[in-house]
């Protein structure tokens, strides 16, 4: 239904009724909307002030009578206009807040095949340099799509990516070097850092994902791979 449709967009599911019925009816009143839409009319009173407030119904009067009437559609525009123009204004601030807490640990698990490509798509989001060992190919083995469309985002946005794997052949389509361990090195997870955070893949049985926040964890985990780069091949 349309009038569903507006709750998506900040309405409550009472007012996107009320604003169709009202739109419906051209110029009606209360006893008019509450057989359109079957609300009691103590509710109705108190959601057309609410879309009065938010410039989406005119209210005008004839004789005793009152009557109301919805108003320019283009209003929706500007009332999600000021919404933004609002998050805009206090999103700074928001950020701010969220990253004040990088010392502390944070960790999310995903699952799923929509959980996995969340948690990759982080890494495209940050931009920093990818150190990855553990690696097999997995990813295009499992989700071979957005592996490449991954694999694309990260050549297209130039972020040096560095993998240590212990399978020969079969390289992504995209790194700036990689090197190989002995499969005996072979772990069941393939770990990528990138900036302060950790992302620990897991494949089977089912995909999970892990993405630990935190400099001390990422650096520790940085100077593993150093180590395994040392020895690696070419």
């Amino acid at each position: 239904m349309e009038d569903m449709i507006l709750t998506d967009l900040g309405l409550t599911e009472a007012e996107s009724k009320i604003y169709f019925a009202v739109l419906k009816l051209k110029t009606c009143t209360v006893r008019d909307i509450t057989k359109e839409c079957g609300f009691h009319r103590t509710n109705i009173y108190d959601i057309l002030e609410q879309l009065r407030e938010k410039g989406l119904i005119s209210i005008h009067k004839e004789g005793k009578t009152t009557r109301y009437s919805a108003s320019d559609p283009n209003n929706l525009y500007e009332l999600l206009r000021e919404k933004k123009e609002l998050l805009d204004s206090i999103f700074p601030s928001l950020e701010k807040f969220y990253k004040s807490s990088s010392d502390e640990i944070k960790v999310e698990v995903f699952k799923g095949d929509e959980g996995m490509k969340s948690a990759w798509r982080d890494m495209i989001r940050e931009g920093k340099p990818l150190y990855g060992f553990g690696i097999k190919g997995q990813l295009r083995e499992k989700l071979p799509v957005f592996a490449e469309q991954w694999l694309r985002d990260v050549k297209n946005k130039k972020i040096p990516y560095y993998g240590i794997y212990t399978k020969r052949g079969n390289l992504p389509s995209y790194y700036t070097q990689v090197k190989f361990v002995s499969e005996e090195l072979s772990s069941p997870v393939a770990t990528f850092i990138y900036g302060d955070k950790i992302n620990i893949n897991i494949w089977d049985p089912t995909l999970v994902c892990i993405v630990i926040k935190s400099k001390l964890v990422a650096e520790m985990y940085k100077k593993h791979f150093d180590l395994l780069w040392k020895i690696a091949k070419k």
